[in-house]
C-alpha cells in the first residue's frame, strides 16, 4: 500500500478518524481487501473511478453500499460513529486502493486515467482537490510511459549476440593400455612352437617361426588395446558434444527472438502511424464508408470517437487524443465553441441519420448506479433513457459545456476503457 498516499488522504481532512490506531488500521484492511477485489474484476474500475472523484455522489449509489460491506467488515461500528452514509471515507478507500492498483498495473493506471480524466473537468472537489490530482497525475505517467513503449520506433541497429561455439568441458576419460597385457602377449609368443614343435626361440630365424610369433603376439596386444578402449564411454563424448551444441543454439535462438521482437514492434509503430495519418488525410470514415464531411455535425464526434478505437491499439499514447482533435476541427467550422450537454442530446433527437451510428456503439447492460457519457449516450440513443436522468447517472450537469473535439476524445476514452478492462 502507498502509506505516503493514505497519509495525504488523512491530512487533507476528506474524513476524520481522529487518533485510532485501530480505525487507520481497519482502512488499511479495507483499502487491501478493495484492491484484490478489484484486480478480479476490471470492468468495475471505470465506475468506481467515477464515484471516487464525485464529492456529490447519491446515498444510493450502489457502489457506495459496496463499499460499506467491506468497511464494515473491519470498522464494525463504522455506522455508531457515523449514522448518515460516511460517503467520504468510502470515496477514500476507493480512491487509495485506485493509486495502488495503478501504481502495480499500467494497464488499470490506464482504465483508471482515461475514465477520470472525462469527468475531471466537471468535478466540484473540495478538500481532496490536491489528491485527486496527484492520483491523475501520477497514474497518467505511469500510463503514458506504458503507451510511448508500446507505440515507440527502435533506432538502434539490431545486433545478434552470439556466443563462442565451446567443446573444452567435454571430458571423454583416460585410455589406458594394461603393461601387464603386453608382457605377457610377448612372453606366449616366445614360447609358442614352430612346425617342427620346437619354440621359437631355436629358430627365430625360420619363416614359420616368425609368423607363429607374430600371430600369437598381435593377438595378445590387440586383446589389450580392446580391453582398454572398451573402458572408453562414447555416450559420454557424444552427450558433451551435443550438451556444447544445443547450449549455444539456445543461446542464438534467444538473440534471434529479442531482435525479431524489437524489429516487429518498430515496424508496427511504423504501420500504425501511417494508418492514422492515412485517416486524417482521407477524413473517411471506414464505418459509415463514407466522408465524414457527409456526416451530420450532431453525430460526427460520435462516430469519430469510434473509428479511431476501431483502428488503433487498446494502449495508446496521449498524442493519438490530440490526432482526433486535429481531425474534428478540420471539419469543423466554428473552432473552439463550446456545447452545452442538454443542446448536444436535443440536437441528437432531431438528428435523422443517428440510426446510422446506434448498432456501431457497444450496447450495455442497463444498471443503476453511475455510468460514463458514452453509456449514456448509448441508452440514449437506444430510448432507454432520457436527458432528464443525465446528471443523475453521470454527475454531470446538462448546463455543463464541452467543445466537440473533447466530447470526441472522452467517446474514445469510454471505448478504450472497455476494451482495456474485459480482461
Amino acid at each position: 500500500m502507498d502509506d505516503n498516499f493514505l497519509q495525504s488522504t488523512l491530512k487533507s481532512g476528506l474524513f476524520d478518524i481522529g487518533d485510532s490506531d485501530d480505525r487507520l488500521k481497519w482502512l488499511e484492511q479495507s483499502v487491501a481487501a478493495l484492491v484484490k477485489y478489484l484486480q478480479k474484476n476490471y470492468s468495475l474500475l471505470p465506475r468506481y473511478s467515477l464515484v471516487a472523484l464525485d464529492p456529490n455522489i447519491s446515498d444510493r449509489e450502489p457502489i457506495l453500499k459496496d463499499i460499506e460491506e467491506i468497511v464494515t467488515k473491519y470498522w464494525k461500528a463504522l455506522r455508531g460513529k457515523y449514522p448518515d452514509m460516511p460517503r467520504n471515507i468510502h470515496r477514500g478507500v476507493i480512491l487509495n486502493s485506485l493509486m495502488q492498483l495503478g501504481i502495480e498495473d499500467p494497464v488499470a493506471a490506464r482504465i483508471i486515467s482515461l475514465t477520470s480524466t472525462n469527468f475531471y473537468p466537471y468535478t466540484k472537489l473540495g478538500k481532496e482537490k490536491d489528491i485527486v490530482h496527484t492520483l491523475l497525475t501520477e497514474l497518467g505517467e505511469i500510463a503514458e510511459k506504458h503507451a510511448v513503449e508500446e507505440w515507440s520506433l527502435i533506432e538502434e541497429e539490431p545486433k545478434l549476440k552470439l556466443s563462442t561455439l565451446k567443446v573444452s568441458d567435454i571430458k571423454p576419460g583416460n585410455v589406458t593400455v594394461s603393461n601387464e597385457k603386453i608382457k605377457s602377449a610377448f612372453k606366449n609368443g616366445l614360447a609358442a612352437k614352430g612346425p617342427s614343435g620346437h619354440h621359437i626361440g631355436h629358430g627365430f630365424a625360420n619363416a614359420d617361426f616368425q609368423q607363429a610369433y607374430i600371430s600369437e603376439t598381435s593377438e595378445g596386444i590387440t586383446g589389450a588395446l580392446n580391453l582398454a578402449f572398451k573402458d572408453f564411454n562414447q555416450d559420454e563424448l557424444i552427450s558433451g558434444v551435443e550438451s556444447s551444441i544445443n547450449k549455444f543454439f539456445t543461446n542464438f535462438k534467444k538473440s534471434l527472438d529479442e531482435n525479431l521482437k524489437a524489429s516487429f514492434a518498430s515496424i508496427l509503430a511504423v504501420e500504425r502511424r501511417s494508418k492514422l495519418l492515412w485517416w486524417k488525410e482521407t477524413l473517411y470514415s471506414p464505418s459509415l464508408r463514407k466522408s465524414y464531411r457527409e456526416v451530420s455535425q450532431p453525430i460526427l464526434p460520435i462516430i469519430m470517437g469510434t473509428d479511431l478505437n476501431d483502428q488503433v491499439a487498446k494502449i495508446t499514447p496521449i498524442s493519438v487524443d490530440y490526432l482526433l482533435r486535429d481531425t474534428l476541427l478540420i471539419l469543423i467550422e466554428k473552432k473552439d465553441e463550446k456545447i452545452k450537454f442538454k443542446d448536444f442530446f436535443n440536437s441528437l433527437i432531431r438528428d435523422s441519420t443517428k440510426s446510422e451510428i446506434t448498432h456501431l456503439l457497444p450496447e450495455i447492460n442497463e444498471s443503476d448506479g453511475r455510468i460514463s457519457i458514452t453509456d449514456f449516450i448509448v441508452l440514449f440513443l437506444h430510448n432507454k433513457t432520457k436527458l432528464e436522468g443525465f446528471t443523475e447517472r453521470t454527475g454531470i450537469r446538462e448546463d455543463d459545456e464541452i467543445s466537440i473535439e473533447d466530447l470526441s476524445v472522452a467517446i474514445f476514452h469510454d471505448l478504450l476503457t472497455k476494451r482495456l478492462s474485459s480482461k
